[in-house]
Order: structure tokens, then sequence, then C-alpha cells
């Protein structure tokens, strides 16, 4: 593995995201909407969004994934891509809310502060946004909502106070705590077809998303 590559798994590592893991628990779906992935509170995830999105991943990524443990485990063959965007959608939604209430705002600046060590470690955007798409099993359009999504985490964690921004765990855990009264609020409704949604762990049910587990341990301990 090259060191630009090993340098932004690190990275990645250090930033796990709540509720992206595959949970095999049921759930509670909610009421399925006609021509909708999900709706999030007033927020309505269209299929014809998700299935936008899943067509620009595939025109963007490797042939093939290389599964766990590769340093590129997401390729156009790769199953459970639906429900990974989905998740992602869901998860930014959920954290631009939590914001919403609290008057707090995720600046341009605070977004470009979030890309830059990764922007540097891949050399240049176009490098960036292959290892994003390749790594994260998501369309390039999301590397910019995710780092927004970032931006926001940040902000909502130190407006509560309390849990370590370096401490992924500690990042999880105060997170969760801190979306899922907002997740109540909104009445989350999924789409049966792209998996069950568990609101007490914030995730997905029965959906393939494995990928921010499989960026973790590829990065961990490496140098």
């Amino acid at each position: 593995m090259n060191r630009t590559r090993t340098a932004l798994l690190a990275l990645l590592a250090t930033i796990t995201l709540p509720g992206l893991a595959a949970c095999s628990g049921s759930g509670t779906a909610g009421t399925a909407h006609t021509g909708s992935a999900a709706v999030v509170g007033a927020q309505r995830i269209s299929v014809a969004t998700v299935e936008d999105q899943v067509s620009a991943f595939r025109a963007a990524a490797p042939a093939q994934g290389g599964g766990p443990g590769s340093s590129q485990p997401f390729g156009q063959d790769s199953a459970g891509l639906p429900s990974n965007v989905l998740a992602f959608l869901i998860q930014a939604q959920l954290v631009q809310t939590a914001l919403d209430q609290k008057g707090l705002q995720v600046s341009a600046t605070d977004v470009e502060a979030q890309e830059a060590p990764y922007l540097r470690s891949a050399g240049g955007e176009q490098q960036l946004a292959a290892q994003f798409v390749s790594q994260l099993g998501l369309p390039p359009q999301d590397l910019e909502p995710y780092f927004r999504w970032r931006a926001g985490r940040d902000a909502l964690l130190q407006n509560a106070g309390g849990a370590s921004l370096t401490d992924p765990n500690a990042q999880i855990a105060k997170l969760d705590d801190l979306l899922r009264p907002v997740a109540a609020s909104l009445g989350i409704s999924v789409n049966p077809r792209y998996g069950s949604w568990d609101a007490t762990s914030l995730s997905l049910g029965n959906a393939s998303q494995p990928w921010i587990k499989q960026v973790s341990q590829d990065g961990a301990g490496q140098g």
C-alpha cells in the first residue's frame, strides 16, 4: 500500500460514523411512501435520488471491489450500494436538523478545514474523489456533503461538550445521544427495499453498510 493511500486510511480510521454499521435487528421500517426511499421529517429522499447516486457511483468506481481488507473495498459489483447511499443521506439530514434546532451553522470555511488534510494526503482533488468512491462506497457528489457532515458533527460535539473529537468511540456515543431524540421527533420512515430503520442504533437494519468498519480496520496501526 503506498504512503498516500495509507495516510488517507489512517485519517478515515479516526472518524467512524455512527449509525452506518450494518445492524442485524429488524427495527421499525415505518410506512413506505410511494416513490420515496425514506422520509425524514418533512424531507423526502426519493428513490430516484438514491438510484441516481448509485449510478454516479458505478460510473466513477473501479470495475470490481476488493471486499473487506482491501484498499479498494468498493467497486461497480459491490452489493448493498443503494442502502449504503441512503444511510449516509439519512445521517446527513439528521445532523443538519440537529444543527438547525440548536441554531448552529457550518460555513464553507469549516467544510474546507475538514477536507484539507485529506486533500493533502491524497495529492489532489481527483485523487481524493477516486479514493472516496472506492473506499467509502459513495458517489463523487457526496464528497462535499461528507465533509459538511463531519463539520456539523464537530459543531454539535463542541456545543454539547464532554466528548473528545479525537476518540471515535466517544464521538459515536455522544453523537448518538444527541441525535436519538432528533430522530425520534422526525419520525423517520424507510422504504423496506432498503432495509429497516432502527431508532435505537440510528441505523438501517438488514442493509449492507460495512464500509466504515472496513476502512477503520485497514487504517489501524499503519503509518
